[in-house]
């Protein structure tokens, strides 16, 4: 067997002859382990790795000679390995510790970087957890630090082989932050200068590759667009002959059609396939490559022929994906990979064939025959994927569970009627498995570091969710129907909530050593210029690092978590007793889910709209509504002009709004159409769902005037329900009204008491919440902060007019002294049980922080730091938003996250914002008299707004008394039909 000299010359010979190569295509490891076995004279490299070892065993047990075989024969190891399993844990583990027996710091920073990259290897194969993959990970980093410190040139290939694993595991294992460093590292690399200049292009790729699909989860065109553009420069100046081209042009040309589908989403015209257009060539792997190569190749076939509707292709890809997964090891990792490639290869052939082919699968002969094989064979490959991947803290759980549930149901459709019971009994399996697919959005939503990267996670969840509601209410399930939209509303709200209590989490189950971590690591760091208000809060979140848990740490505390009696507080949606419970909590008689009518995913059906609705004895009862759909004129029309108001408190947006995306004329004057379209909107509000939803809770037999909870699905969050409205002749049930609104019409909210909340979750948790204001329904001391920009007059005279009026033991902040840090420190720990914040409200979809108010000295208050660092804390009892957009989501309908939400979920019992750009003069008087019933008359917050807009709505209003001249002034001035002065503001919590 080789001696020391021998094995040192080996890795000279190879790094000579090949260089330094973080690309490992088959080629390369073919030439690799052939090197080493003709070296050692034995059949394979595993076979070289045994008699190496067994060589080394029998040399002296000290001395510098052992250490340096021991570290040469380590290096080696990687490259062993890529011809099969060697090496066993115990076997590095003895290795690693008798190479660091050399006291040189190059010497043992090279080992550890060996050490690191052999466990990534295990990892790959299977062989390893993801606890030894992170210690690996951390070996490499640590290394990579050392060697560069010290100029030592192995430093490069160390820290780009990390990069690489770490952004493949980020890929493969839901970690977007992480995901985002590792390209970040990449660049960097690939910017040193030290890379070859064929390693350098093609990393360049790389990394336009990898920011290409975070552009794409962001609905990013222009990003994604830059991006592609950086990959086609760099793939101009890749030699032909490399290695890895044909894979970075597969990626392009995904890329291309990843745009595509941008643009479709958003003009609604979906693309046609390539007609001519030329297709990336994905050379096929060579015989004998390896399981990864060919799963790769698949990938991007499978990906082209989704474009294409290209059948021929996908019988390519699965051809290779057939032939690799035998070659899998059974239940791994690279199992679940390549088996759920492979089902999803048959059934998207199947789907393609059966558009091809008009009429029931039953009676289009061969092809019909053609579709069912397949779906069968993707049907029997996701049971067995299911069962491998184990549950939701898979990262691929919701993806594989919802695929399974839905060619469940395409594939029920087709037994013939005699042959309803097996039909019946396979859509209640695809309801089964879709439902256990559901928590998966959940977990992944809660693995991210920060509301930008959950926010990423969890923005497919609501459309899946949809889809097992909609078979749940076809199929009369609608206890499972309130579950599966319960799933995927307000997730990153719950990611954040669920965050904050950590700490109190784990030391509840003993966990002191690992809250103490979680503490350490601190809330993801503010963005740029925007202060950190943590500091003046004094929670303990602020005192870490700022760097946010980091992907492993989150992993090792979900999993802890998880394995508690938590874990259905984390993952699970809460059950209709419960929701029940919270509704008679805070006195409301239903909770109300508007669900828009849509395609379901048998794609042979169109589904109609519905209202789910639980009442307070825990009754569920759905109710369809035909007209509720998203593609309604009304709505699409009110989606196009945008926001009504003719004199907005802060035209202040960056970038459009979600739920107000055009925002009209110039300088931000609205649409002249706006208020006309805002109007008719409101008119179909109530035929397509509120009216039927009225005579619903009539007819049960409830209150008079039935206090409910609405949770608009989708688009409808747009929509002021308590402003819908109609013909006052009729009202539900045939009633007759004397009393009416404005030219004759009756509004909703003069029928019912409606309320608004992001999720059930929500609810419940709100519900558990004290009334610190007892029978006042308002509880003091009070924060009133009025025009602290000094640009809004007439929001701080409404400001000094509360203050004044209502609250003259409360804290009166202006522009003086209303900072972020100091309006924070008054809200924290009950030293503010009322806040008012007459200001500007700001929108900033996509950002690291999406809504924000802006306060004195160009500080602001952000709703992400609300959330992140735990919030005001307990205490709190009523926040007013008197600010613009204050209850718009800039981070998706369904999420709901806007600063009043934000509030919600650090702490406030209660919160009223507003959904449009609201009329300064309106806005003040609706405020005063919101207060003036919340202090004068002890009504409860909803109850104050709701009699506040119908005083707005009263033709012969009267101020009262005690409301200042200067507003009592402006009393007459108000148009009670101008739905832009009252319906924009909503009530959350109770």
């Amino acid at each position: 067997m080789a001696e020391l000299r021998d094995l040192e010359d080996l890795l000279r010979r190879i790094q000579a002859e090949f260089g330094t190569r973080a690309a490992v295509t088959e080629e390369y490891a073919r030439q690799w382990t052939e090197l080493i076995a003709e070296h050692a004279g034995t059949a394979d490299a595993v076979a070289a790795f045994d008699g190496h070892y067994a060589h080394w065993r029998g040399m002296a047990a000290a001395g510098t000679e052992r250490a340096l075989y021991a570290g040469y024969l380590l290096q080696l190891v990687p490259l062993m390995r890529l011809h099969g399993p060697c090496c066993t844990p115990t076997q590095q583990g003895e290795l690693v510790q008798a190479a660091l027996a050399h006291q040189d710091p190059v010497w043992q920073a090279r080992i550890r970087g060996v050490d690191g990259l052999a466990g990534l290897t295990d990892r790959a194969s299977g062989q390893q957890e993801m606890t030894r993959n992170d210690d690996a990970m951390e070996n490499l980093g640590t290394a990579a630090a050392e060697l560069s410190e010290r100029g030592d040139p192995a430093a490069t290939g160390i820290a780009l082989i990390r990069a690489a694993a770490r952004a493949e595991q980020a890929q493969q294992h839901g970690g977007l932050a992480e995901l985002e460093r590792a390209t970040d590292e990449l660049a960097e690399v690939c910017g040193s200068g030290a890379l070859r200049p064929d390693e350098e292009l093609y990393y360049r790729c790389y990394v336009a590759t990898l920011r290409a699909e975070g552009a794409y989860r962001r609905k990013d065109e222009d990003a994604l667009a830059r991006h592609i553009r950086e990959q086609q420069t760099a793939l101009a100046r890749l030699p032909r002959h490399y290695p890895e081209r044909s894979s970075a042009e597969a990626c392009l040309a995904n890329d291309r059609d990843k745009l595509r589908m941008l643009v479709a989403q958003r003009t609604g015209r979906m693309p046609d396939a390539r007609q001519g257009r030329p297709r990336a060539t994905v050379a096929r792997p060579a015989p004998g490559s390896g399981p990864n190569a060919l799963i790769a190749a698949a990938h991007m076939v499978t990906g082209q022929a989704i474009f294409d509707r290209d059948v021929a292709g996908l019988d390519e890809a699965i051809g290779m994906l057939a032939e690799a997964l035998p070659q899998c090891p059974d239940d791994s990792d690279q199992w679940i990979r390549c088996a759920s490639a492979l089902a999803a290869a048959h059934l998207l052939r199947a789907e393609i064939v059966r558009q091809q082919h008009a009429g029931p699968l039953l009676t289009v002969g061969r092809a019909g025959r053609d579709v069912l094989t397949h779906l069968d064979q993707g049907i029997d490959l996701l049971r067995r994927v299911v069962r491998a991947a184990g549950g939701p803290a898979h990262p691929h759980w919701a993806m594989i569970g919802t695929g399974l549930a839905d060619a469940l149901r395409i594939r029920a459709q087709a037994f013939p009627p005699v042959r309803a019971a097996a039909a019946r009994r396979m859509r209640a399996e695809a309801r089964e498995f879709g439902l256990a697919a559901l928590p998966g959005y959940a977990w992944a939503a809660l693995l991210q570091s920060g509301t930008e990267h959950a926010t990423q996670a969890a923005n497919r969840a609501m459309g899946r969710c949809l889809d097992v509601a909609r078979w749940c209410i076809a199929d009369g399930e609608l206890g499972d129907a309130v579950e599966a939209l319960e799933s995927g509303r307000g997730l990153v709200l719950h990611a954040a909530r669920v965050a904050a209590t950590v700490p109190d989490m784990l030391r509840e189950l003993g966990q002191e050593g690992l809250a103490e971590e979680w503490r350490r690591a601190g809330a993801p760091a503010p963005e740029g210029e925007l202060a950190d208000p943590r500091a003046a809060m004094g929670t303990g979140a602020g005192t870490g690092t700022g760097t946010g848990p980091d992907v492993p740490l989150r992993r090792r505390v979900l999993d802890v978590l998880a394995a508690s009696p938590y874990r259905d507080r984390l993952l699970s949606a809460p059950s209709t007793g419960e929701v029940a419970g919270a509704l008679r909590a805070i006195g409301a008689d239903a909770f109300v889910f508007l669900v828009p009518g849509g395609e379901r995913p048998e794609r042979d059906a169109f589904a109609p709209g519905a209202a789910v609705i639980v009442t307070a004895d825990g009754g569920v009862r759905a109710v369809e509504l035909p007209r509720l759909r998203l593609d309604a004129p009304e709505l699409a029309a009110y989606l196009e002009v945008g926001s009504p108001s003719p004199v907005p408190r802060a035209a202040r947006v960056a970038g459009p709004v979600d739920g107000d995306p055009v925002h009209g004329g110039p300088q931000g004057r609205p649409h002249p159409e706006a208020g006309a379209a805002l109007d008719r909107l409101c008119g179909w509000a109530w035929r397509a769902a509120l009216g039927t939803v009225a005579e619903e809770l009539t007819r049960s037999g409830g209150s008079a005037e039935p206090a409910v909870v609405l949770v608009p699905v989708g688009e409808l969050g747009v929509v002021p329900w308590h402003a819908a409205w109609r013909d006052a002749e009729t009202g539900p049930v045939g009633r007759r009204y004397a009393e009416t609104g404005p030219a004759g019409r009756r509004y909703a909210l003069q029928d019912l008491q409606i309320s608004y909340m992001p999720s059930a979750r929500m609810l419940c948790e709100v519900a558990a919440r004290s009334a610190p204001g007892g029978a006042t329904g308002v509880a003091t001391p009070a924060v009133v902060v009025g025009n602290p920009t000094g640009d809004l007059r007439h929001a701080g005279e409404e400001a000094q007019a509360i203050h004044r009026v209502f609250y003259p033991a409360g804290v009166h902040l202006d522009a003086r002294d209303a900072t972020a840090p100091a309006v924070l420190a008054r809200l924290r720990g009950g030293r503010a049980g009322t806040v008012h914040l007459a200001c500007h409200g700001v929108v900033r979809p996509g950002g690291r922080h999406s809504a924000y108010l802006e306060l004195a000295g160009g500080s602001r208050l952000v709703a992400e730091e609300l959330t992140e660092a735990a919030g005001p804390g307990g205490g709190l009892d009523l926040v007013c938003l008197a600010a613009c957009w204050s209850n718009v989501s800039g981070r998706g309908y369904d999420e709901a996250y806007s600063l009043a939400t934000a509030f919600l979920a650090a702490g406030a019992r209660t919160v009223l914002g507003s959904l449009w750009p609201v009329p300064d003069e309106a806005t003040s008087l609706l405020m005063y008299m919101a207060h003036h019933y919340l202090r004068r008359q002890s009504a409860a917050p909803a109850a104050a707004l709701r009699r506040a807009q119908l005083w707005m709505l009263d033709p012969h209003r009267r101020p009262p008394p005690d409301m200042p001249a200067h507003l009592a002034n402006r009393v007459r001035l108000i148009r009670a039909q101008d739905l832009a002065g009252w319906a924009g503001f909503t009530h959350q919590g109770w």
